[in-house]
């Protein structure tokens, strides 16, 4: 497998920034959680034992100030948060954007495509699992066209033998028939990979 640099992090733009979104969502939650258990455990506990070392005032600010300390550490984080978002997010989202491609370039009649995706990437089975579907797509078009080939080299041998003077019926039959056991045949294969109903 080729390993292929990342030159774009910003792929599925409404999928990443949800993605980052929720992480930052759920870090400011737990940070504001834990300013607030940290605050209400700490502060009556603390302003009872330190009443007598500090003034009120004095220790009202002195907790304002590790309180403001603990937010801002917490808003710094930021940042950090979504620079791993993106990259995290980029790991479903580059594959996503890959799949969608070959997909697409499969539907309109490309079965030599083949995903390939960097070491890390989210969504290796069902890059596996579309890299099965083109090879069987490849094998069935193989198949048909093998198929149509004796076709169309019974029905010009067919048209050779109408076309003699005198035609020769049973060999017009037997290529008739030979003719009809190949569109059989076809049919068969059709059946097999579920292309038309049953």
């Amino acid at each position: 497998m080729i390993s292929r640099k990342r030159k774009q992090y910003i792929i599925k733009r409404a999928f990443q920034f949800k993605y980052t979104g929720t992480i930052l969502f759920f870090i400011f939650l737990t940070a504001i959680l834990s300013c607030g258990v940290v605050y209400f455990a700490t502060f009556p506990y603390l302003s009872e034992k330190l009443a007598n070392v500090y003034p009120q005032g004095r220790l009202t600010a002195v907790l304002g100030s590790a309180y403001t300390k603990l937010f801002l550490s917490t808003a710094l984080m930021v940042p950090i948060a979504v620079w791993f978002g993106i990259i995290l997010s980029h790991r479903v989202a580059g594959p996503w954007y890959r799949l969608e491609n070959i997909i697409r370039g499969i539907a309109e009649g490309d079965h030599t495509l083949e995903v390939k995706l960097r070491k890390g990437d989210e969504l290796q089975s069902l890059a596996g699992a579309i890299n099965t579907l083109t090879k069987s797509l490849r094998d069935m078009g193989q198949e048909n066209l093998e198929v149509l080939s004796l076709m169309d080299e019974t029905l010009g041998a067919l048209k050779g033998e109408l076309e003699r003077e005198p035609i020769d019926l049973m060999k017009a039959k037997l290529l008739l028939s030979k003719t009809q056991d190949t569109a059989s045949e076809l049919k068969a294969l059709i059946k097999k990979y579920k292309l038309a109903p049953q």
